[in-house]
Order: C-alpha cells, then structure tokens, then sequence
C-alpha cells in the first residue's frame, strides 16, 4: 500500500500515530503504534493491536512496509500496543515496543522495514524495573556511538520522572542501573531525546527541554505548540523535521501523523511554522503569498539563521544549493522571484533536476538606514509546462536566502 499526502496527516484514515521517523540507508522509516475506534466496549480509552512501519524517499509519499503483532512477542494478542521505537546497529536494526503501561520489548531484524522478531523471550523493561512505569521506550544514540533507552512518565499517569539507561553493545540489554532524569517541568508522558550542535533536548509532546549532559540535568525551555500528543525528532538532508500525533476524529480512527520543520535559534530555542503544520513538508502551494526559504526538503552547505521578522534566512556560499520539489499549481512559463540579501552580486542557477531552466543574477543589497536587513530580489521567467514541478537554486557566491515566490505574470 502506498498513500501519498496532500497535506498533514501524512497517512489519513489509518490510524498511524504516536511516530517515530528514522532515516535508514537514506530512506525515512516511520515506527507508529495503530489506533482504532472500533472499541468492543464503550467508553475504552485506546484500542491498539499492532504496530505499523511505513516508508518514504520523499516524505509525502508512503509505503507500508509491515505490520508487527503483539502475538510475535510474549504479549501475546492485545489492544495495548502502546508506543514504539527503533535503532539500529552494526547493520541490524532493533524494535522497541510498548505493552501498555505494563513493559517493554526488544525485536531484531535484517531490515529496517520487516521482519523483526523478539529477542528475549522477556522484558527488555520489567513490570515495576523502577518507581515510574516501563513504557513507551524511546532510543537515542549519541554521535560516539553508544546508545540509551529512555522510558517512563510523569507523577499524573503514575510515576515520578522519565529514566535512561545505556544500552549494551547488543542494544537488547542494560549497561547500567536506569537513572531518574533531573527536570525542572514534567506536563506529558513519553519521552524523547535528540541531539543539536552539542545540546541534548529531551522532548514530551511539543515540550522541550535542554542539557549539555544527556543524564541531565535538563532545564525546560518551552513548547513549540505542534501537538499535545507524542512526537519526535529527526534530521535528513541538512533539513531538521518533527513528526508529532494529530486528533483525527474519523469513522475508523482517532489520531494520525504529521510533519513539520524545526527550526533552531541562536539561543537553543527551538521553533515551527503553523502554516507548515496545516500543509506538511516536502511539497508547496505556487500561490502561496511566499514559500519560506527554511522550508527547504533538501540542502547542501547551508545553514538557517534567524532574522529580524521572527523567521529565518538560509546562509548559502559558492556551491551550496537547496531544492524545493512537488510544487503545484504552477501556472505555464512563471515567474520565480527570488529574495534575499547579497554583500555583492550573486549568480543564482534555477534548476529542475539536472535541467538548467534559467541564470539570474541578484544585485547586490541596497544599503539604508533600516533596523531590518535590505532584502531586494531578483526574478527569472521559467520555461515549465503548467502543473507541478521541484526547483533547486545553487548559489554562485554568498547568499543569505529570505523567501521564494510565483507569478503568473
């Protein structure tokens, strides 16, 4: 089955949740638990008997890869099939997966898409391993290679903080005691950990907090107001994304997945786009007012930098490039204009493909008095059939890259 999106959620009607994304031989992998409505009784609060893995080259196009069932663990048949989690290591590709608010199980496979089979025969995390309760395992491996699992909940939904433990070279077992995480703000459960320019966040929905120590302690930071629900975080050409858990209250579903690009500021502070939130990622509207230069799906030596308007400039240099793709109602031979800031005059190739459609040339800014950067543009006719079309932009100097827009004249 693939499911291509028009926009978040990614995969509607289906049920696909709680996701995590990870990127496995350049391709991006989504772990979800699978959330139904139909209920044997009225009034349970999940029904939930798999997990689901799908795949995308492009982040808007899906394919299901398989379904895990509870019945190839000692689980055994369930409506508990809570969160999920997947690593890998050493060229296998490791499964962890949620029984309720009960435990946790370790799966291994060959393949990041199938054919996962429990390795244990037990728990990876017992019932009662700590104080808090063992679920929801989410797995981080930091950029010396050893990697942690962290799992737990706050005081509301039983327990008293979130916990990690270094996992074994094996990753199917503990290196160490779990240790509580030290945070100054607990609001949601399941949490998740990533990493950023040396600084660790620990995440529970779209709250955030951060530490130079992945022990902690971590000292809260805010909410980027995505989703009240699980999330997380991935980085996939040069482009930073979080997949969150939309309501979707439908016949045959209560939640879904959607995607959004994540910004960084100076400060640490992370941010998002609600536009994006609405729209998805990977693929753009020609009649929006402006298309946002962070929102790129794909970079090369580029980096973002925060602006004057609250939003974001992407730094480009000789070489760098960035491409949009799946833009959509194009109209026959547009406009693209181009804005930005340039200290002298800039070629700026327009590419689609490997097709060269058109050379500009953005002059240098205007200098003048101004609290805001002296963006100016430059604008090309492109030679495209109306419809739908991905355009890259090369730099040929420096750039600092505000917005992109279409015209039809």
């Amino acid at each position: 089955m693939e499911i291509r999106a028009k926009k978040n959620p990614i995969i509607s009607k289906q049920g696909v949740c709680d996701p995590h994304v990870h990127i496995f031989n350049n391709r991006a992998y989504l772990y979800a638990s699978h959330d139904v409505i139909d209920r044997p009784v009225e009034g349970d609060f999940f029904m939930m008997r798999d997990w689901e893995i799908w795949s995308s080259d492009d982040l808007v196009t899906w394919k299901k890869e398989s379904v895990v069932s509870p019945e190839d663990t000692p689980m055994g048949t369930s409506n508990i099939c809570w969160a999920v989690d997947a690593a890998e290591k050493n060229g296998k590709y490791y499964l962890y997966v949620s029984n309720g608010m009960i435990e946790s199980y370790v799966l291994e496979s060959d393949d990041p898409g199938k054919g996962f089979v429990e390795k244990l025969g037990e728990p990876i995390l017992p019932y009662k391993f700590t104080t808090t309760c063992s679920y929801d395992p989410a797995v981080f491996t930091d950029e010396d290679g050893e990697s942690y699992i962290l799992f737990g909940t706050p005081v509301w939904a039983g327990g008293d903080s979130y916990y990690i433990a270094k996992l074994n070279e094996d990753m199917v077992s503990l290196a160490e005691k779990p240790r509580k995480i030290e945070v100054d703000n607990l609001a949601d459960d399941k949490p998740f950990l990533h990493k950023h320019k040396g600084t660790y966040y620990l995440t529970w929905a779209s709250f955030y907090a951060t530490s130079d120590n992945v022990y902690g302690p971590y000292k809260f930071r805010g909410n980027i107001g995505l989703t009240t629900d699980h999330g997380s975080f991935f980085e996939w050409n040069e482009q930073c994304y979080m997949a969150f858990t939309v309501d979707e209250s439908v016949q045959t579903c209560r939640r879904a997945t959607g995607l959004a690009y994540i910004h960084y500021r100076e400060n640490g502070e992370m941010c998002a786009d609600m536009q994006i939130r609405e729209y998805g990622v990977g693929q753009y509207n020609a009649e929006w007012n402006t298309i946002e230069a962070e929102w790129y799906t794909k970079g090369h030596h580029v980096e973002k930098k925060e602006n004057a308007f609250n939003h974001f400039d992407v730094l480009m240099e000789e070489g760098s490039w960035v491409e949009y793709p799946n833009i959509y109602n194009l109209s026959e031979n547009p406009w693209l204009f181009v804005r930005g800031v340039s200290e002298e005059d800039v070629v700026i190739e327009v590419y689609e493909g490997d097709t060269l459609l058109g050379i500009m040339t953005k002059t240098k800014s205007a200098v003048f008095q101004s609290d805001f950067a002296p963006y100016n543009s430059a604008v090309i006719q492109l030679p495209l059939a109306a419809g739908t079309h991905s355009i890259k932009l090369v730099a040929k100097g420096k750039l600092r890259l505000d917005s992109i827009r279409f015209a039809k004249d």
